[in-house]
């Protein structure tokens, strides 16, 4: 296709016609096969592409879900039911049996193509962003815990905000495609959530041919242990000291008013760091991935996943019609 030929109006149409998440859809088949109850009176690509079309749609719940298959016949034709759509018991027996780790393996079968295509990071030195995004649960608060989510906990949000809910732990490229994730209850500190990212970006690199240069992340994760743990994968971190630090460990700072200072090598560095923002912002503000309704460690991570999955499709599919120019644009494929 010309580079610089339109696209079509059904954009999403042409997205969900050319994803490939059919290693997903075997392993899920595999599960209702066990299961000793037969084949899912639905195909597992539809239910699973109806999935991620709820992401991009914005669609709050699984009954509104439903009710838009029923009643929008463009909306069963994308996610290619016949004339006949689930109803919102239909999609929880499907995540019951299915297993929501199942279902999480949209994720990595379309980061895999990523990969392979090597549109995740064009660099064999490749750098990394790490943060964490906070989303509040789908429950109430209880002395404990969370008393309908008993995984949440009440974690800060902002500077002196604090509410019950989940944080996103993740490792951006920069291409603002997310390598890695981990979903852990919100009380849980960022610092040590880097090890185990790193140790699952490192490893998903090293089968590419790349390793990991720099790991940028802001002043929330300074800290020695976390510095020893970034050289422990050869890499240099990039993160600036507090003001307030007598000795700092890195020649890098943001003053008062967000201006970036320090060595203009690091600074520079420091400045992709934006790369993390723009992977938050579509999870967010696009695929409306705060906005959790469901409860239970395994599905919080399986709607990080969906959402994740559909950067991932946009991107992939952007490159595969030679619009590379298109693959952060996550407005351009929705319907």
């Amino acid at each position: 296709m010309d580079g610089f030929q339109r696209l079509p109006v059904d954009t999403l149409k042409l997205l969900f016609s050319m994803v490939d998440i059919s290693v997903t859809v075997k392993q899920i088949e595999v599960r209702y096969v066990n299961s000793g109850r037969g084949r899912p009176c639905y195909p597992v690509r539809s239910m699973l592409l109806a999935l991620l079309f709820m992401r991009f749609e914005a669609i709050p719940s699984m009954r509104k879900l439903c009710l838009r298959l029923e009643k929008r016949r463009y909306a069963r034709e994308i996610c290619e039911f016949k004339d006949r759509a689930p109803d919102h018991t239909t999609f929880s027996k499907f995540i019951k049996r299915g297993k929501p780790e199942n279902i999480e393996g949209l994720f990595r079968e379309l980061r895999e193509q990523a990969f392979m295509m090597g549109i995740v990071d064009t660099e064999i030195a490749a750098k990394l962003s790490v943060d964490s995004t906070f989303i509040k649960a789908y429950s109430r608060r209880g002395r404990k815990g969370g008393i309908s989510d008993r995984g949440a906990r009440v974690g800060k949000t902002e500077r002196r905000s604090y509410r019950l809910g989940w944080r996103a732990h993740t490792a951006a490229s920069m291409s603002a495609l997310p390598i890695a994730y981990m979903v852990r209850a919100a009380n849980v500190n960022d610092k040590d959530m880097v090890n185990p990212l790193l140790r699952t970006a490192s490893r998903l690199l090293k089968r590419y041919g790349n390793r990991i240069s720099y790991v940028i992340a802001d002043r929330q994760y300074y800290s020695a242990d976390v510095f020893r743990t970034i050289r422990a994968f050869r890499a240099e971190p990039v993160i600036p000291h507090p003001l307030k630090v007598k000795d700092p460990l890195i020649n890098l700072w943001v003053t008062k008013r967000f201006k970036v200072r320090g060595k203009p090598e690091l600074v520079e560095i420091y400045k992709l760091r934006m790369a993390m923002e723009r992977a938050f912002k579509a999870g967010k503000l696009e695929l409306a991935m705060d906005n959790l309704r469901w409860r239970g460690a395994a599905k919080v991570r399986m709607h990080v996943a969906i959402c994740y999955a559909c950067i991932y499709a946009v991107a992939v599919t952007a490159h595969k019609i030679g619009r590379p120019d298109l693959a952060n644009s996550i407005k351009t494929f929705a319907y």
